[in-house]
């Protein structure tokens, strides 16, 4: 008997430690995802980046609903979750990348965001500073490195692709780039300005660019650069008069007639006859 309460009391004491390290290591893991993750869209409570500041969301939504948006927002909002429909409407429709994590994963992440709510209560209820916008100040020559980036004239340093092969931007002088992601012609004010765009480019939240550049990361510069580039063209967009007609579909095009009348005409001096004409008509003679 006295044996056995020993090993109840001794059970007891690790339990309470393993609880008392259980917490922080869950809350520590769940930071390291975080920054690896959703940092690039979100803070808590430092104020709104591309996506809403998560200081106070493990007390208004629950686990379950957390958990499903995390996973996939516009799965959430297609099964009609009116919470889901209106964050989304809220941020003028920008989709969410899905997060294709273990709910061990996601639940430490929110663990983690609940860890830094009550370590300072009152940063989170207090505003956040307004964002400042270096790039509102940028110099002539930072925005053409910026432009020069985009279009792929200047190499990225770590040899990262340039952002035209995917993305096209309506800007004069610049030809109509790829279709593969999305229009990046007023990305700046889309994704909040400086502090967005530096958020996305410094730790690409979406598959394609994370792979993309994988081991191949912007610099700051680099990124500062385009940061300013994306502003000057989100601030000039309604002043520009953007050819809809495509050079580069037409260069094609003109050059594939090119090609066409150049093989015809080395067809044309080809043989008009088969080789074995001549040794017919020797034949033909010879009867």
């Amino acid at each position: 008997m006295y044996i056995n309460r020993k090993i109840t009391r001794l059970s007891c004491i690790l339990a309470g430690l393993l609880l008392g390290v259980a917490v922080p290591s869950v809350a520590q893991d769940g930071e390291t995802i975080f920054k690896q993750n959703c940092a690039a869209c979100h803070t808590v409570g430092k104020g709104r980046l591309v996506g809403p500041d998560l200081a106070g969301i493990t007390s208004q939504r629950p686990e379950e609903w957390l958990i499903k948006w995390t996973r996939s927002s516009q799965t959430l909002i297609k099964s009609g979750d009116a919470d889901a429909k209106a964050i989304f409407d809220e941020y003028n429709g920008l989709v969410m990348p899905d997060q294709n994590l273990p709910d061990a994963d996601i639940k430490a992440i929110f663990a983690f965001v609940a860890s830094k709510e009550a370590a300072a209560p009152a940063a989170t209820s207090a505003p956040a500073e307004p964002a400042t916008n270096a790039s509102n100040h940028a110099m002539p020559e930072e925005i053409a490195q910026g432009r020069n980036i985009f279009v792929g004239s200047q190499r990225l340093i770590n040899g990262g692709p340039s952002c035209i092969s995917c993305h096209n931007i309506s800007y004069k002088g610049i030809i109509p780039g790829g279709l593969l992601a999305k229009d990046l012609t007023t990305v700046y004010s889309r994704f909040g300005g400086d502090a967005g765009i530096q958020g996305i480019l410094g730790a690409p939240p979406f598959p394609a660019m994370t792979e993309a550049y994988k081991n191949k990361p912007m610099t700051e510069k680099e990124i500062a650069n385009l940061t300013a580039f994306f502003n000057k063209v989100d601030k000039d967009k309604a002043g520009q008069q953007v050819s809809a007609q495509n050079p580069l579909l037409y260069g094609g095009a003109a050059g594939f007639v090119v090609l066409i009348l150049l093989y015809s005409l080395i067809w044309v001096k080809r043989k008009r006859f088969t080789v074995k004409r001549d040794i017919y008509l020797r034949q033909l003679k010879s009867i």
